[in-house]
């Protein structure tokens, strides 16, 4: 009696490290489907000419804390004739703004590739035209998305063989 109940909880924390891998490469799944869904659809955006109005540093620091930079972009566009503007380089930007980081260096080359007063292209979504971009992104997610799917194909074979296990018992 004390040997099946051993086997019903090996099955169940089997299952349960199953589930947590495949929910788990789930998560990671779906943020790089994300990610690629995301990178093809601003390559069917129009492309625009714009003009570059900001491009700078911005610098955040704290006492016993190395500074932060990062790069400040402003652009102006037209679109079907109405003037629009936008301070996004790629799409991800959208959700969380320029990233921080810790190089002073990047920020500079960012500006020297968009000094202000810079007629350069920019992408403008024809559904939301006042969302707009300087540079798509990398589908790189979209090829690596196989490595999460592989721990969740891992998850549901470790959930399947924890439930013939236990059935067999």
């Amino acid at each position: 009696m004390k040997k099946e109940s051993t086997s019903k909880a090996g099955a169940i924390y089997l299952f349960g490290i199953g589930l947590f891998l495949f929910f788990l490469g789930a998560g990671f799944c779906w943020l790089l489907a994300k990610s690629f869904r995301n990178a093809v659809d601003t390559r069917k955006w129009v492309e625009t000419p714009c003009l570059v109005v900001q491009s700078e540093v911005e610098k955040r620091s704290a006492k016993h804390i190395a500074p932060e930079y990062r790069w400040l972009v402003t652009y102006t566009y037209q679109y079907e004739g109405k003037h629009y503007t936008s301070a996004l380089f790629k799409p991800i930007d959208e959700e969380r703004g320029q990233r921080w980081g810790k190089s002073i260096e990047k920020v500079k080359k960012r500006i020297e590739e968009y000094p202000i007063d810079l007629q350069t292209t920019c992408y403008v979504n024809p559904d939301e035209p006042e969302l707009a971009v300087l540079e798509h992104d990398t589908k790189a997610a979209g090829y690596s998305i196989w490595f999460p799917a592989l721990f969740s194909i891992g998850g549901i074979g470790m959930m399947v063989g924890a439930v013939r296990g236990a059935a067999k018992k």
